[in-house]
């Protein structure tokens, strides 16, 4: 398949993606472009590339295509090479799950993907009494008699993770999470009544089975059976008479996903060991269920724009030769965004350049649709890079954009995107980002949609706020509100 992948890079190559640097080609025509932006973007967005899902060859033919282009173009690669690979780890739902509960001969049977959802990590079939535990934190007491199967209820501030390991602890064979139907995340909600597969790093530690189930249908059923319905408070305790049995239907499989870097040195001596990181996601959501007819999730805006502009940004900097940045800018195309920014959450656990040597890191995620002469750059109050933006911008009025801050603070926009875990590094952080549309995580995010000269425009604008970072005196610092809100986590 390596094979097959390279081959579909290189023919990407010559077709005329990405050709700028060709000796004898005028220098008008090195610049960042609408047309240059439209070949990129189409590429990435194609149907062969079939949504470039996290893992997938699609996504394996766009980060060859990637490491190519930066091989063309003169990039470094790190000391472990363009392509970092990390392993992850996939649990596909089946469709053999089942929750009942049972009092003497009475048995009350929950409906799969109705009245609950199963939750990954651990296969198999339990029974037990329940025991209600405390929402608060996940905990409870050590179990030592006979099986007991946990009931909490779920709160925002708990992740259904830690609740395993603490019921795995304590010696409890499984738990149950309670939690209102109408409550629950959208996305979360999708995955969980589609049986889509989940995703997550390293390897599958050992647990309990689980699920969540609503609170509607769990006190719907213990009430058919004579039972007290789950307490209000949140008190300790046993279920008289009550049995639940839980049976977990999952397939374990361990897969690996691309991360890209390519590196321009820097020139001046003194500060060509620290580095600038322009980053982009390159997966998108791949193959999906069909919206009128259409099952591949191209992911035109999110985020084949932002990955063509990092390659746009990385070429035109190469070309600068002998003039090119003081500092190092390191280009780097991440995968497993869609998955929960699994790619970049592995590169600042194994990175392979320090990262106490990147002074800050540029994100592009969505800059070819909506406003035309507009981008927010989001987190610009949490660090110097916000005036630096605003700077640059109007130092370049051809550009014709004005930057404004977060428009959407009610989204989190900030935590949703790779630059957070670097800045939740330390590392001072901006996001370029043109908002979610109509067509955003739908089969409808088309490349005859994206305003390529927009999108242009933007890749250039990163192009100077990059080189400004590279060529300044000192570093980027941390508003002192914006230090406690990001990196030491306080509210």
């Amino acid at each position: 398949m390596r094979r097959r992948v390279m081959a579909c890079a290189i023919l990407a190559a010559t077709l005329g993606l990405g050709c700028r640097g060709a000796p004898g080609t005028p220098a008008a025509d090195r610049d960042i472009t609408r047309e240059d932006m439209r070949a990129r973007i189409s590429f990435l967005a194609a149907d062969r590339l079939r949504g470039r899902g996290t893992p997938s060859e699609g996504l394996d033919i766009a980060a060859a295509y990637i490491e190519s282009e930066f091989r063309r173009m003169g990039l470094n690669p790190s000391k472990s090479g363009y392509t970092q690979r990390y392993q992850l780890v996939m649990s596909d739902m089946g469709d053999g799950w089942s929750l009942a509960l049972r009092r003497g001969s009475r048995r009350a049977t929950l409906r799969n993907r109705t009245d609950f959802w199963g939750l990954p990590w651990t296969a198999g079939s339990v029974e037990g009494r329940l025991r209600f535990v405390g929402s608060a934190s996940p905990g409870g007491p050590a179990e030592d008699d006979e099986p007991t199967i946990w009931v909490a209820r779920l709160s925002p501030s708990t992740m259904p993770r830690d609740w395993q390991r603490a019921a795995s602890a304590a010696g409890a064979v499984g738990l149950l999470l309670v939690t209102p139907s109408e409550g629950l995340e959208p996305q979360v909600r999708h995955w969980l009544s589609e049986g889509e597969a989940m995703y997550e790093l390293g390897d599958i530690e050992v647990s309990v089975p689980a699920a969540m189930v609503s609170e509607e249908a769990l006190t719907a059923a213990m009430e058919e059976l004579g039972l007290d319905a789950p307490p209000e408070a949140q008190d300790d305790g046993l279920a008289p008479g009550g049995q639940l049995s839980l049976a977990a239907d999952l397939t374990v499989e361990t897969l690996s996903a691309p991360n890209v870097l390519g590196i321009i040195r820097g020139r001046d001596r003194r500060l060509r060991n620290e580095y600038v990181l322009v980053s982009a996601h390159m997966d998108g959501l791949g193959v999906g269920f069909a919206v009128d007819g259409d099952s591949i999730y191209n992911g035109a805006d999110d985020n084949a724009s932002g990955t063509a502009a990092i390659l746009e940004v990385a070429e035109a900097m190469a070309e600068l030769k002998d003039e090119g940045p003081r500092r190092s800018v390191a280009f780097l195309a991440v995968s497993g965004e869609e998955r929960g920014l699994l790619g970049s959450a592995w590169f600042v656990e194994h990175p392979p350049i320090p990262l106490e040597r990147i002074v800050a890191n540029v994100n592009i995620d969505m800059i070819g649709r909506n406003w035309e002469d507009t981008i927010a750059v989001v987190g610009k109050p949490y660090s110097s890079l916000g005036a630096l933006v605003d700077s640059v911008a109007m130092a370049h009025p051809e550009l014709g954009l004005t930057t404004v801050d977060d428009q959407w603070p009610a989204d989190g926009f900030f935590f949703r995107s790779d630059h957070f875990n670097f800045a939740r590094k330390g590392i001072p952080a901006v996001f370029f980002f043109n908002g979610v549309h109509a067509d955003y995580h739908r089969p409808s995010d088309e490349v005859d949609k994206i305003k390529f000269e927009k999108a242009s425009r933007i890749a250039r604008l990163v192009y100077e706020v990059a080189l400004a970072i590279a060529n300044a005196d000192d570093r980027p610092t941390w508003d002192p509100e914006g230090r406690r809100r990001i990196v030491e986590g306080e509210q």
